[in-house]
């Protein structure tokens, strides 16, 4: 029988996407960093961090994992670990990843966004690659088999040539937070899987035009709107926040010869046939979207991932940069808006 090698694993972070989530009975399973490090065959988690004493204990507890830290840096002195996985607030991340990277780890699982701005998610880029460690950032839908499955129909022309994508991760009114702290709103927080899986289904951006809606410049948006061109010739409409009474994310995928709707408890495909309405007309048809051939939960795609990135030497489908593209497009949509809406073209200075 083959040994199966077994990586070091420590938390840091030990709150909702760490491990609470777990206890929602209505979300499909692992939905969690520690959710899914626990189910891997080749990952254990051997230490947990957290500033929050009540917190760290409850984790341990639910995990088996004895060697608690308040403090991360003692955890990373302490232990000898292979990968570190970051479930902190975003503020956070930039000195997490950097003290990681050059603490001896191999691998390391950053929750999204990857930073507050753009300058800090260089650095944590730039330490990754100097110290030779693979950095992935947890936009757990790139691993999901039902997205995969429209990006492989996409590239096979099945919809025709990509002309549109219009996306929309619609929620309610944010407490009002300084924007230092917490880097952006409800277009940040949950818009970086918008702007990710764009970047995912259309290739790199060139230009944004962007409006926002915020009480001043130092406090977070409401809500968010950008139009996106990418170098590709694809446009792209987003809208992050929009103060509803729901939650909604999805994404419509609009090609030269049909169309994918794809988000949050759907997926569809349309497909142009002869109208039954118009004589010599075409319209599109619902079809049925084809079943992924490989059922893979999310994050343990991400970790799966991340540790044929660390055996094997190549970048994950959601590397360091890929995360930081996905930030900038938001930033871009930010500093349009503050100039009434002017294009903003990328890579941003």
């Amino acid at each position: 029988m083959k040994n199966i090698t077994r990586y070091r694993v420590g938390i840091i972070g030990c709150g909702r996407i760490a491990s609470i989530l777990e206890d929602d009975p209505l979300r499909q399973k692992p939905c969690t960093h520690a959710g899914a490090f626990h189910l891997h065959p080749e990952t254990e988690m051997v230490s947990a961090s957290d500033i929050n004493k009540e917190r760290l204990t409850s984790f341990g507890k639910r995990w088996g994992v004895k060697r608690l830290y308040k403090d991360f840096n003692e955890m990373l002195k302490n232990e000898k670990l292979d990968i570190v996985s970051i479930a902190a607030w975003t503020e956070y991340h930039r000195d997490m990843v950097i003290a990681a990277a050059e603490s001896g780890v191999r691998g390391i699982y950053c929750e999204k966004p990857i930073a507050v701005n753009i300058k800090q998610a260089n650095e944590m880029v730039d330490v990754c690659k100097k110290k030779g460690v693979k950095l992935i950032v947890g936009h757990e839908r790139r691993w999901d088999p039902h997205y995969r499955k429209a990006r492989e129909l996409i590239d096979k022309g099945v919809i025709g040539e990509v002309r549109t994508i219009v996306g929309n991760a619609l929620s309610n009114s944010p407490p009002e937070l300084p924007v230092d702290k917490y880097g952006g709103g409800p277009m940040f927080h949950d818009g970086t899987h918008l702007t990710d899986l764009l970047r995912f289904f259309a290739g790199d951006a060139e230009w944004v035009s962007g409006y926002d809606e915020r009480s001043s410049e130092d406090y977070i948006e409401k809500t968010a709107l950008g139009l996106i061109r990418f170098k590709n010739g694809v446009n792209a409409v987003v809208e992050g926040g929009g103060v509803r009474k729901y939650f909604s994310f999805e994404l419509d995928i609009q090609g030269s010869e049909g169309r994918i709707l794809i988000g949050n408890g759907v997926n569809e495909l349309y497909l142009t046939k002869p109208s039954h309405r118009f004589s010599g007309f075409q319209e599109l048809e619902r079809v049925e979207f084809p079943s992924p051939e490989m059922e893979i939960n999310p994050f343990l795609g991400g970790i799966e991932d991340l540790i044929g990135c660390m055996n094997n030497g190549h970048e994950s489908i959601s590397s360091g940069e890929d995360g930081k593209a996905a930030l900038e497009i938001i930033m871009a949509i930010y500093e349009s808006a503050k100039l009434g809406g002017k294009r903003v073209f990328l890579p941003l200075n």
